[in-house]
């Protein structure tokens, strides 16, 4: 169970002193049970459970409100949902063979032409005419994290990417295997989209199993497109792990062989026409009739079900217990 706003559950702390409260009532009341013991006929048994009952109730009474509050949630269901479903997560590797520049001489490094191959694709003028295009970004070093939600708005997708760097995830090494499912997590369960994941990386691992990876997604229907960024001749590595200089290499093969696992394409990511031929692809995906963008799609969301009113109907239930034994008792009394 979750709640929507839990800080209203603090309140629960007023319980323990009415608990005090009612024991101490009780204590006072207790000489004038004594005596009615004495006049025999059980009224005093009678009165002592009727109190008894009134006093829980009342309690559970004002913890079923408290918690009711507190908006909670649990389980979960589908609700009706109808939107146009293309949805694209940047998988973009963060390890250090990433700033290794051997793309072009003077020119940037790897992940800095992969900032800018995705600020070139995000600002497609067909993107911007297509409405229910997403994207999100999941970033990876010797571990994966979803770090931007699926979101139609671009201005959220440039700030992050102002933003990035190798050093935006602590640790070392490279796991492109965490990082696919990180990026594959992000889709939403149940969401009737076409789901693709741009991995942007040098193809490089160190630990992790890439090709496990690949087959939960393509279980989940999530396409990968990979794109490579480095040379084939490679380039030093800065601060190698013993001190000495380490040759990064682009492994085209590796992210090739990922991409068609899945049913994607493989993109040089070096070209000055990779972000064109990323667009044309994903259009490709989404043209009138396909099921893409250019075609309203229904289907369903998962949310969790809200469960406040259990609570209510449970505090009025509660309450008319209360007030039925509190009347009892004070008839008797």
């Amino acid at each position: 169970m979750s709640f929507d706003n839990p800080r209203a559950l603090l309140a629960l702390i007023v319980l323990i002193p009415a608990v005090f409260l009612a024991f101490l009532h009780y204590r006072k009341g207790r000489a004038v049970l004594g005596f009615l013991s004495d006049t025999g006929g059980g009224l005093a048994s009678k009165l002592r459970f009727r109190y008894l009952v009134s006093t829980v109730a009342f309690h559970l009474f004002l913890a079923c409100v408290i918690i009711a509050l507190a908006q909670p949630r649990g389980g979960s269901r589908l609700v009706s949902e109808t939107r146009r479903g293309v949805d694209v997560v940047f998988a973009i590797d963060l390890s250090r063979s990433m700033d290794v520049r051997d793309i072009v001489s003077g020119g940037p490094s790897r992940l800095g032409r992969a900032a800018s191959l995705i600020i070139e694709l995000v600002n497609n003028p067909w993107f911007t005419r297509s409405p229910g295009i997403r994207f999100g970004a999941a970033i990876g070093k010797g571990r994966g994290v979803s770090a931007l939600p699926l979101t139609e708005d671009t201005e959220a997708i440039l700030a992050f990417l102002s933003s990035l760097s190798g050093a935006a995830i602590t640790g070392g090494g490279t796991n492109l295997e965490s990082l696919v499912d990180a990026a594959s997590a992000s889709f939403q369960d149940a969401f009737p989209s076409r789901r693709r994941i741009i991995l942007l990386s040098d193809g490089e691992a160190l630990t992790g199993s890439l090709a496990d990876a690949l087959d939960r997604a393509r279980a989940a229907e999530i396409t990968l497109i990979a794109v490579g960024l480095g040379s084939v001749e490679g380039g030093a590595v800065p601060l190698g792990e013993d001190g000495r200089p380490v040759i990064s290499v682009l492994r085209s093969d590796t992210l090739r062989d990922a991409a068609e696992r899945t049913g994607g394409i493989y993109i040089d990511g070096n070209r000055s026409s990779a972000a064109g031929s990323l667009a044309d692809y994903l259009a490709s995906q989404a043209v009138p009739g396909s099921g893409g963008a250019g075609t309203a799609l229904r289907g369903f969301r998962r949310e969790t079900e809200p469960l406040g009113y259990i609570f209510v109907i449970a505090a009025l239930i509660f309450m008319g217990i209360s007030k039925i034994m509190e009347k009892g008792r004070r008839k008797h009394g």
